[in-house]
């Protein structure tokens, strides 16, 4: 299993947009093809703070998901709302 963990940091001005946007999103990946899990987390003492985890079987099927129009919406969408580049990571269950 491999886990891309997103966190990301929303200015304020678009954080009900975010939040409207990160449930459709995220049913988006969970129908997609080798997604395991996908979900995000606010954080407890910023609200504007978000962890991203989404839950792949292989990982061809992240590096495929991330070329995908679903994944490249989400770091357009991203880019814009968020109010400093967003961090990424890669991990796998050993």
């Amino acid at each position: 299993m491999i886990t891309r963990i997103v966190k990301v940091k929303i200015k304020k001005e678009n954080l009900k947009e975010f939040r409207n946007y990160i449930s459709e999103f995220l049913n988006e990946v969970k129908s997609y093809a080798n997604n395991y899990y996908a979900d995000s987390f606010a954080d407890l003492e910023d609200e504007l703070n978000f962890h991203i985890y989404t839950i792949w079987n292989t990982e061809d099927g992240l590096n495929e998901f991330r070329k995908s129009d679903i994944n490249l919406n989400f770091k357009n969408n991203i880019t814009e709302w968020s109010s400093e580049h967003y961090s990424a990571w890669t991990v796998e269950n050993i």
